[in-house]
C-alpha cells in the first residue's frame, strides 16, 4: 500500500498545479486583460480533479494565480481539498519573436483524503514544481489563435499520514512532462486540452486535462526599455 500510496499522491500533486496564465501556456496573453480567471478539470488514473483558478500579470514580464479545488481518489475512496499558486516571467525568444519562454515555478496543499479506507489516517501532502514553458501562435485567422505549448519540470512532493498515534512522513521527486494546444477565441478567451506525463516515477501513469479561461480587466502593455 505504501508505494501506491506514493504514486497516487504524485498524480494527485500534478493534477492540482494550478494552470499558469500566459501564451507560452497555451492561454491569452495578458495584453487583453491584466487579470484571468480558469476552470480546470484533469482525469487520471484513477481519479478525478476539478477546480479554478484567478490570474493577474503582465503580457511580457511577470505573472501568477492562485488556484483552489478537489480530488477524488478512487484507490482510498476519498477526496482532498486543494489549494495552490503558481507563477513566472514570460519572455518572447527566437529571431521572429513569436516563441514564448516561461521559467515557471508552483506550490500546493493538499488537506485529505481523511480516514483513508477506514483505517483512521488522514492525509496531507505539499508539492513544489519548478519548470519552464514554451509556446508558440501559428497563423490563424483574426478570431481564433491556435497555441501549441510544451514544458518539463522537477517536482518534489512529500505528504504526511496520520493515524491519531503515528506520523509517517515521505516524499518523492520525480519529472513531469506537460503537452498541450491552447485554442484562444477572440484574444480572450481559451480552450486548452493537454496531457502532464511523470517521468521517473515507478507505476505513474499520463493524466488528461481542461481548461477554460478567460481575460478580463485593463488591457496590460507589454513591458521594455525605453529607447
Amino acid at each position: 500500500m505504501h508505494r501506491s500510496l506514493v504514486v497516487s499522491l504524485a498524480l494527485l500533486a500534478i493534477v492540482r498545479a494550478p494552470a499558469v496564465a500566459q501564451t507560452c501556456q497555451g492561454l491569452p496573453s495578458y495584453s487583453r486583460g491584466q487579470m484571468q480567471v480558469t476552470g480546470n478539470a484533469v482525469f487520471g488514473n484513477g481519479m478525478d480533479s476539478f477546480g479554478g483558478t484567478f490570474g493577474y500579470g503582465q503580457p511580457a514580464g511577470v505573472f501568477g494565480n492562485v488556484g483552489i479545488g478537489t480530488t477524488s481518489i478512487d484507490a482510498f475512496d476519498g477526496s482532498s481539498f486543494d489549494l495552490g499558486i503558481s507563477g513566472g516571467y514570460q519572455m518572447t525568444v527566437g529571431p521572429t519573436k513569436k516563441m514564448h519562454l516561461c521559467p515557471v515555478a508552483s506550490f500546493g496543499l493538499g488537506m485529505g483524503p481523511k480516514d483513508v479506507l477506514g483505517s483512521g489516517t488522514d492525509i496531507s501532502s505539499q508539492n513544489l514544481g519548478f519548470g519552464v514553458a514554451l509556446g508558440t501562435s501559428l497563423p490563424g485567422g483574426p478570431r481564433m489563435q491556435i497555441v501549441p505549448t510544451g514544458g518539463l519540470g522537477l517536482a518534489y512532493l512529500k505528504f504526511k499520514s496520520d493515524n491519531g498515534t503515528t506520523t509517517t512522513s515521505t516524499s518523492d521527486t520525480y519529472g513531469v512532462l506537460d503537452m498541450g494546444v491552447g485554442l484562444i477565441f477572440n484574444s480572450n478567451i481559451s480552450v486548452r486540452p493537454g496531457i502532464s506525463v511523470p517521468l521517473g516515477l515507478d507505476g505513474g501513469d499520463t493524466s488528461f486535462g481542461l481548461t477554460v479561461g478567460y481575460n478580463f480587466g485593463t488591457k496590460g502593455a507589454a513591458t521594455g526599455r525605453r529607447r
